[in-house]
């Protein structure tokens, strides 16, 4: 079978799966110990539900927090800089105050270590996990590589708990390109058995579309609205050019939130702002949030990064989610 070309790649730091599976033996005596007393319950955004959980109409997004601007290596690295440990845990509790009840991310390493302080802080957030196979294998390559290494992930994030787990939406997009879809199966059985909600995440509205013809049972999808997985071909193709880097185009929100609308089941939302290129202006950031709201169902949630240095971006968003999610 040929390999597929790796996208988002890892740094030489990866942990080795010996070590991976050593660091999560460490820190799963804690992952779930009971929190200090938490604060009061605040003011929720509006609510939606996702298998029997309230959760709010806007969920903290992950990627900010560990460096994944989507944007370039500088912003990275000072994303990195800026959410030290102690800088993740006032994050999260920060979300809580402001009405937020669930966040997602994934569970690499840093994650994993960080877990027991956010909870011993006194967030009792939901919390839903994105599995991405190369924690586990940062080789994985082949379809099957990605298929065993999402399954180990899902094993070494149960003890944490989330009220899901959903197939991450670069390994989901490489299966479907690959023509292997249907291992997809296999990950949303796993996560059931283990009594938690299956999701699907992916960038791209025919993945959507295919596993509505096939009736799965997954209980939620992410869905990404702006198609950051194409390949340079698929670009000359759509638009007859090769861009550089990561490309977003206007076209796509539309595309992916018919698509959402389409289906029955609970859809998050991600990239509404597509990757902070819509926030240049609070009137740009507003008309996003509105857009996204416009386009998705009533029973719909938004994924949102945020990263609050130089403005308190926690509270903005908030504020226009409840104006305009209710």
């Amino acid at each position: 079978m040929s390999k597929l070309s790796p996208i988002y790649p890892h740094s030489s730091s990866s942990s080795t799966r010996r070590d991976f599976l050593k660091s999560a033996t460490v820190v799963a005596a804690g992952l779930v110990a009971a929190p200090a007393a938490a604060p009061a319950e605040p003011n929720l955004l509006p609510t939606v539900e996702l298998a029997g959980k309230k959760i709010t109409r806007m969920i903290a997004g992950g990627n900010p927090l560990y460096g994944y601007s989507h944007f370039n290596g500088i912003l990275d690295k000072v994303m990195v800089e800026y959410f030290a440990d102690e800088q993740v845990v006032k994050f999260l509790l920060d979300c809580q105050r402001a009405g937020i009840n669930t966040w997602q991310s994934n569970f690499k390493e840093r994650t994993r270590l960080q877990f027991p302080k956010i909870r011993a802080a006194g967030c009792t957030m939901n919390w839903l996990c994105l599995t991405d196979p190369w924690d586990a294998n940062p080789r994985a390559n082949t379809p099957e590589e990605i298929h065993d290494a999402m399954m180990k992930c899902v094993d070494i994030a149960a003890p944490a708990k989330p009220i899901g787990m959903a197939h991450h939406g670069v390994g989901t997009d490489r299966l479907f390109r690959a023509g292997k879809l249907d291992l997809i199966k296999d990950f949303i059985n796993k996560v059931h058995d283990l009594g938690f909600a299956a999701g699907i995440s992916t960038h791209n509205p025919a993945v959507v579309e295919a596993v509505e013809e096939k009736g799965w049972k997954n209980d939620y999808y992410m869905n990404c609205f702006y198609r950051v997985t194409r390949q340079m071909e698929e670009f000359r193709k759509e638009i007859g050019v090769e861009p550089v880097g990561e490309t977003y185009l206007a076209s796509d929100p539309p595309r992916m939130c018919k698509m959402i609308r389409q289906t029955k089941k609970t859809c998050l939302g991600f990239k509404i702002l597509a990757a902070g290129r819509k926030c240049e202006s609070p009137a740009q950031v507003r008309e996003a949030f509105k857009f996204a709201f416009a386009n998705i169902k009533p029973g719909d949630a938004t994924i949102v990064g945020m990263f609050p240095k130089f403005s308190d971006q926690v509270t903005e968003n908030a504020q226009i989610v409840r104006e305009i999610a209710a």
